[in-house]
């Protein structure tokens, strides 16, 4: 009796509007805070320092990928192109994607309640709050599948014509998200978007069987990693580490499904309450739009799992981190799948035919991720580093040159939080320095010849040493300028300032 009257207080809570009320305006709460009191991610850091240049733009201190793991080499900077940069405005963008993110979830007949799911998504909380882009590759994926859907009428076929150029839009969507994440030229993809769409034109002509939306999820999902590692077969980008480091990447492919399906899929979506009825009721449907919906989340679900493979075992091997425990370093990679949030609600929706959420197993479900929505949107990021560049910013001199040494895990992502922190670093002409702690810095400070794949040191004025690293033996001239402490959060600490002035001004 009394377990009866606990679920049906649970059903009368979940039902009140007042409580999704309350939780829409805490979500609204949540990311608003994110966006205002959160410092700014690493790879926001890094895409506000590209310089243009005439072909493009640029990093002027440097690939944060190194041809030497252990330096920088500031004249080793790969050109992007114009259209995938926008210095300066990656929070704005964030907003602006997240803006047309809930639009399209409205468009596309979300309830209030999903919206509300939504936006306490913690990844998506993480995101918006780094200016990173997450909701606007979940627009631009959601969009994606309703020109594909949209454009087709199942009762009264429209043209060839029509359909082909829905596919060719829908192509272009997801393309899309790959020019602005691994920013490269988009007429580079115009071989991928011809083949992409012929897939989707032979994709359109298949016959109605072939598309049980649980076979075609299963057939989706294996032919999505089996495209990553045929691309790295093939030796394009970083994905040829599937070849030349084929165990470490075996091993990372089933931490990945673990992380990236599971972790942010699953549970950070609020998937799992409704995953064993929508399994069992997919595998005896067999409405087309559910097999192709089923089908495009289950490609892009393994084509994401393997790049986050891809992608740790990759920057393991060029940063030298521990091995397996720089998959734990690396784990937020797993808020990639955010992506689908939107078709996987779509499809949760069309297989029950209802999105429930005042189901018990649903409110516990949100229950689960709101400590750490929390978290999430009232923590934000920090940094020590701000500290250090402020010291910088207000005592170097035009012309001067600065060396970090930081552990070459993100090293170089960390270098370009100075670049946002030193004031006209540009009109300045400062020039930022990496170093690992092993890479032999000390003795390449005093020699007057450069190492080669290795920047000039000659000019630095100015070394910041990271929490743990010492300097034991200093050159003459060189005066211990000032220290700081780095809070628990970001890893604690003594953190300190050499520099060539005796003098400095306190900040």
């Amino acid at each position: 009796m009394e377990e009866s009257s606990s679920v049906e207080g649970n059903d009368s809570i979940s039902q009140n509007p007042q409580f999704w009320k309350g939780l829409f305006l805490l979500a609204i709460l949540l990311n608003l805070v994110a966006i205002f009191t959160s410092d700014l991610g690493l790879d926001a850091h890094v895409e506000g320092a590209y310089v243009e240049t005439e072909n493009g733009w640029a990093l002027d201190w440097g690939d944060v990928r190194t041809e030497d793991p252990q330096a920088s080499n500031p004249s080793d900077a790969r050109e992007v192109p114009t259209s995938s940069i926008t210095p300066g405005t990656t929070l704005q963008f964030a907003v602006v994607g997240m803006i047309i993110a809930m639009l399209v979830a409205i468009w596309m007949g979300c309830s209030r309640e999903t919206i509300t799911v939504l936006l306490l998504n913690p990844a998506l909380i993480f995101s918006i709050g780094r200016g990173y882009s997450e909701y606007a590759y979940l627009a631009m994926v959601g969009i994606a599948w309703a020109i594909w859907r949209m454009s087709r009428n199942y009762e009264s076929e429209k043209s060839a014509l029509a359909r082909i150029t829905a596919i060719l839009l829908s192509s272009m969507m997801v393309l899309l998200v790959l020019v602005l994440k691994w920013k490269i030229e988009p007429m580079s993809l115009l071989i991928p978007l011809l083949i992409l769409t012929g897939v989707g034109i032979l994709i359109d002509r298949a016959p109605n069987e072939w598309f049980n939306p649980q076979r075609a999820m299963m057939s989706g999902f294996g032919f999505g990693i089996s495209s990553v590692i045929v691309m790295g077969m093939l030796g394009y980008g970083s994905f040829s580490i599937v070849t030349s480091e084929p165990v470490r990447f075996v091993q990372a492919l089933p931490i990945a499904v673990f992380g990236v399906i599971i972790v942010y899929g699953l549970v950070g979506m609020v998937l799992w309450p409704f995953i064993e009825e929508t399994w069992r009721n997919m595998a005896e449907n067999d409405d087309r739009v559910a097999g192709e919906l089923s089908l495009f989340i289950g490609t892009m679900a393994g084509a994401i799992v393997s790049y986050v493979a891809c992608l740790w075992t990759y920057e393991s091997i060029l940063w030298d981190s521990a091995w397996p425990w720089h998959m734990w370093t690396m784990g937020n990679n797993g808020r990639y799948i955010t992506i689908l949030a939107i078709p996987s609600y779509l499809l949760i929706r069309r297989i029950n035919g209802e999105l429930d959420w005042s189901k018990r197993k649903a409110i516990v479900g949100v229950m689960l991720i709101l400590p750490i929505s929390l978290a999430a949107g009232l923590h934000g990021q920090t940094y020590w580093t701000d500290e250090a560049a402020e010291v910088l910013s207000d005592n170097m001199e035009d012309g001067e040159d600065f060396l970090f040494v930081h552990d070459t895990t993100l090293g170089m992502h960390y270098l370009y939080t100075f670049h946002t922190h030193i004031e006209e670093v540009n009109e300045r002409d400062i020039t930022g320095h990496w170093r690992s702690p092993d890479s032999g810095w000390e003795d390449e400070l005093t020699s007057e010849t450069p190492l080669q794949n290795r920047g000039d040191l000659s000019s630095v004025e100015w070394v910041v040493l990271s929490p743990g690293i010492e300097w034991q033996e200093p050159p003459e001239g060189w005066y211990q300028s000032t220290t700081g402490q780095a809070d628990f959060m970001n890893g604690g600490g003594e953190w300190i300032v050499w520099s060539t002035h005796n003098v400095i001004r306190e900040t």
